[in-house]
């Protein structure tokens, strides 16, 4: 019965450190990911369906490093997704309105 309970406080022990690192290291991180991921998808939609540019091109035009990203064409959308799923976001082309964020 005492190993359950030692077991019991370390476990208790170790998912209270893990919320500590999650609410002040990584939760900043999450953010900007799902930040980057809409901005880069939005950026290349525009870059590769209005001003009709090959995706390749497009992705040289950041100034920032978002070699991180991992950024895909399916027909009229692009999609951006950052490592170990922390954000995907997804821009979709039409003629009448142009690229928008869909999610």
């Amino acid at each position: 019965m005492k190993i359950v309970k030692v077991l019991f406080v370390l476990t208790a022990g170790l998912l209270a450190l893990a919320a500590g690192v999650w609410q002040f290291s990584l939760k900043d991180q999450a953010a900007y990911a799902r930040l980057a991921a809409a901005y880069s998808a939005k950026q290349v939609c525009s870059c590769r369906f209005i001003g009709e540019r090959e995706l390749q091109s497009c992705l040289g035009d950041f100034t920032d490093d978002i070699s991180a990203l991992t950024i895909a064409q399916h027909n009229n959308t692009i999609t951006a997704k950052a490592p170990m799923g922390l954000a995907r976001s997804t821009a979709s082309y039409s003629p009448e309105l142009g690229c928008f964020l869909v999610k």
